[in-house]
């Protein structure tokens, strides 16, 4: 289902163009939005909506057994296209955190995402999130960098939190030392041996600033905990405040006009609990999975449904806005000339029954997958 699409215009849906949803048709031809009269797909009873752009997505979970970096990526790109997406951004860490966040399972997630390329039905990239801690080996770090063009940096700082667990909730502070693969006396000493670094790390952290603009790599800072936190990541230029852990974080990020990005999981915790501030919605700059069970195609549409976003906005939180916020032109808009990248959602469900990236078919499901095939046989007939 990954091949290219002949030239198509799908018909008698409804459409997001102009932050209105219309009713009208769109043509694809050589993986872009195009014009002109091409062979038609009725997809009535379906809005035709730009391709999901996920920042950070997190890696899916080993269902048993070992699992290596293919089966990981394989995975992410399959559940990626099923729900619509067609950019993401999967979260990796370069840490010291275990095994799996490490700076060489960093390295091999990228060589295995080089070379599965080709293959893989979605844009799926590495966002890399780099701890305080783990910042002073900035020539592996860059080398990493530039050797795979890794153009997304979360920094973070876990280490500070973790001693404040350590200090504060012991039964905690244990199971945090059991996911890192440590007694908490380990972790306990791991995390005075890199309190004993920290005055270098300030420098460090400037260093691969500027670094970044030099190379053009995008960066911010995920998880501050405070205004103080963002407020020194965005002195040193990480200017995208993502999923920040505190509404002090957040508003110093407003402040100074820093987009902020919050996470679907937090968000589908509100909604479950009936806690949801709309406010929330309002003043964020885009939505990105991190891990959360509702796919982000069907957290917008639920909003939308509940009244508390119209659709065009919801949507714009998990297409245009972070496309903008990646400098991804030609991306995230169903615009003449850009990139052919849709996500068909059934307006009788709610769900995504096929996503179109770059042109390819990524994905096909539901009724939408009669209209399809129906649609190439006939062309296949023609031509014989």
């Amino acid at each position: 289902m990954s091949g290219q699409l002949p030239p198509m215009r799908f018909t008698g849906a409804r459409i997001l163009r102009d932050g209105l949803l219309q009713d009208r048709s769109i043509a694809i031809a050589e993986g872009r939005i195009t014009k002109g009269p091409l062979p038609a797909v009725d997809m009535s009873g379906y809005l035709i909506l730009p391709g999901v752009i996920d920042m950070m997505a997190a890696a899916p979970a080993p269902r048993g057994g070992e699992r290596g970096c293919a089966w990981v990526l394989d995975e992410a790109d399959r559940t990626g296209a099923a729900q619509g997406v067609t950019l993401q951004y999967m979260h990796q860490g370069w840490s010291w955190e275990g095994p799996a966040e490490s700076p060489a399972a960093a390295a091999e997630m990228a060589a295995a995402l080089a070379a599965m390329s080709g293959r893989l039905v979605t844009d799926l990239r590495l966002l890399l999130r780099v701890e305080h801690a783990s910042a002073r080996g900035t020539a592996r770090l860059l080398e990493l960098i530039g050797r795979h063009g890794i153009d997304l940096v979360m920094f973070t700082n876990r280490a500070a939190r973790a001693r404040d667990l350590r200090d504060a909730d012991a039964a905690g502070f244990a199971r945090l030392a059991e996911a890192t693969g440590r007694a908490p006396e380990a972790l306990s000493q791991l995390l005075e041996e890199l309190a004993v670094a920290a005055p270098s790390i300030p420098r460090a952290l400037c260093d691969l600033a500027e670094q970044f603009d030099a190379r053009g790599v995008l960066y911010g800072s995920a998880e501050d905990e405070s205004g103080e936190a963002r407020e020194h990541h965005s002195m040193i230029g990480a200017g995208i405040c993502m999923t920040p852990a505190s509404y002090r974080a957040a508003a110093a990020a407003r402040a100074v006009c820093d987009p902020v990005v919050i996470s679907a999981r937090e968000l589908a915790e509100q909604i479950q609990t009936r806690t949801l501030d709309r406010d929330l919605l309002a003043r964020c700059d885009a939505i990105v999975s991190d891990g959360a069970a509702l796919p982000l195609a069907e957290l917008a549409v639920y909003l939308a449904g509940a009244g508390l976003a119209d659709l065009p906005r919801a949507w714009s939180l998990i297409s245009e806005q972070p496309a903008r916020l990646l400098r991804q032109t030609g991306r995230g808009r169903l615009d003449f000339g850009a990139r052919a990248d849709l996500a068909f959602v059934s307006e009788a469900t709610g769900k995504v029954e096929a996503t179109v990236c770059g042109g390819r078919l990524a994905y096909l499901g539901g009724a939408a997958a009669a209209r399809f095939i129906g649609r190439r046989s006939a062309l296949q007939m023609a031509a014989e």
